[in-house]
């Protein structure tokens, strides 16, 4: 389980200081991506260039941080609390979840879902 947490915290930090090198560091090349847009997508460029859009329009950060995993550790759920502000300006707090699935230490896959 400490491992589990390990990877939640670093990612969620990584996430919050926007420091897309050390999220590169956690996910396979191939990664595959939901959420953060609409849609999916493949690979590490596609992340990036979802989160530069997604925070470029929302300025979100995340706390509140609690990971679960299945037993094997192959699969992550993060509840966390997001905070940003709309396109219309309004500030909002939510919770999101971000489900990872894990290969040999790396996240292969990332999907966020949230209520908006």
């Amino acid at each position: 389980m400490a491992e589990i947490e390990s990877i939640a915290r670093a990612l969620v930090e990584a996430l919050n200081a926007r420091d897309f090198t050390a999220l590169a560091a956690k996910v396979h090349e191939d990664v595959a991506v939901s959420g953060f847009g609409g849609g999916s997508d493949n690979g590490w460029e596609a992340l990036r260039e979802r989160l530069a859009r997604h925070f470029a329009a929302s300025d979100e950060s995340y706390g509140d941080v609690l990971a679960m995993g299945d037993a094997a550790g192959n699969t992550v759920a993060i509840r966390l609390t997001a905070r940003g502000h709309a396109q219309g300006g309004g500030a909002y707090s939510r919770e999101e979840i971000l489900l990872l699935e894990l290969e040999e230490g790396l996240i292969t896959r990332i999907a966020v879902f949230s209520p908006a």
